[in-house]
């Protein structure tokens, strides 16, 4: 009898050996590991027996190589379809899939595959307004994941109100980017809302950093969330009346929600050229996060 040495298999199967002495040997497996790879046997000559040890080869993560989503925002009630695509170096291995759709619920992906080659897609219906990430985590059969994040899928109510706001804000170290160091009173005023039967708010947004020559005006309005205390829109406009500018908005109302009493505001403007950011008074922080500064002075005013 033969004694394996190496990995844990779930049995051990009796081997037949070409005969004992010095030198190699050959050793024949008569019944089948747990596994339909091959395995290396290495024998080495013990007294009383023969220890076989092998190698077993090792299993590959696979490799999320795209996820996708709906670019436009979604009104709320509506289908979202998403979908991925993976790799593993293991050709023969089996996945199974798992979309976290950010909104407390997750669901099964439907996987397609052939060859190490696979997709995976998925469907869900949002019940609230909301800027969500999508998480996804493809399996093989021997338990290696894979996860991938879609960043964001906006939804929203188009009879979920609007928000208004005016007045200022200390722009924190670090918020400028021309000049980190530089600091002082910043005031904005805006509003944003949909009109009936538009699928994209309108409205008008100012903000103006007096110490670093900063004056952005907004042009048009891609979508608003309004979700409770705390209200994000994204849009395009002008600094100084020039270029090209993406900025998203976000304020909370401090009387919609007991975890603050003060209203609170943050605006992240960015170039839409090159992507370089010009001004985020979060810095860092990413774009769905609540603001954390308080504003100075005036109010921002969620309308339901």
């Amino acid at each position: 009898m033969l004694n394996l040495v190496g990995n844990q298999v779930s049995d051990i199967y009796p081997l037949l050996s070409t005969g004992l002495g010095e030198g190699d040997k050959l050793y024949i497996n008569n019944n089948p590991l747990n596994s339909d790879s091959l395995y290396n046997y290495i024998p080495q000559l013990i007294a009383r027996g023969v220890t076989v040890h092998y190698d077993v080869p090792s299993n590959n993560p696979p490799v999320i190589e795209t996820i996708t989503g709906p670019i436009d925002p979604v009104v709320m009630n509506t289908p979202v379809n998403t979908g991925a695509t993976f790799t593993d170096p293991d050709t023969l291995d089996t996945h199974t899939a798992v979309w976290d759709w950010g909104d407390g619920s997750t669901s099964d992906g439907v996987v397609t595959e052939e060859n190490g080659a696979g997709s995976v897609t998925g469907i869900h219906n949002y019940e609230e307004a909301g800027v969500y990430v999508i998480t996804l985590t493809v399996e093989d059969a021997g338990g290696y994941t894979a996860t991938a994040e879609l960043r964001y899928v906006v939804v929203y109510d188009p009879d979920g109100g609007f928000v208004t706001g005016g007045g200022w804000i200390d722009s924190p170290e670090g918020a400028y980017v021309a000049d980190p160091l530089l600091t002082g009173k910043a005031n904005f005023g805006f509003v944003s809302k949909y009109k009936q039967g538009q699928s994209t708010p309108s409205g008008n947004t100012e903000f103006h950093f007096k110490a670093g020559d900063l004056n952005f005006h907004s042009s048009s309005y891609d979508w608003l969330v309004v979700a409770n205390h705390k209200a994000m829109y994204k849009g395009t406009g002008t600094i100084n009346g020039e270029g090209d500018y993406g900025f998203i908005l976000t304020a909370i109302d401090e009387e919609l929600t007991p975890s603050t009493d003060v209203d609170l505001f943050r605006i992240k403007i960015w170039d839409k050229v090159s992507g370089d950011i010009v001004y985020d008074n979060q810095m860092g922080d990413e774009e769905d996060a609540d603001p954390t500064t308080a504003i100075g002075g005036g109010n921002i005013i969620i309308h339901k």
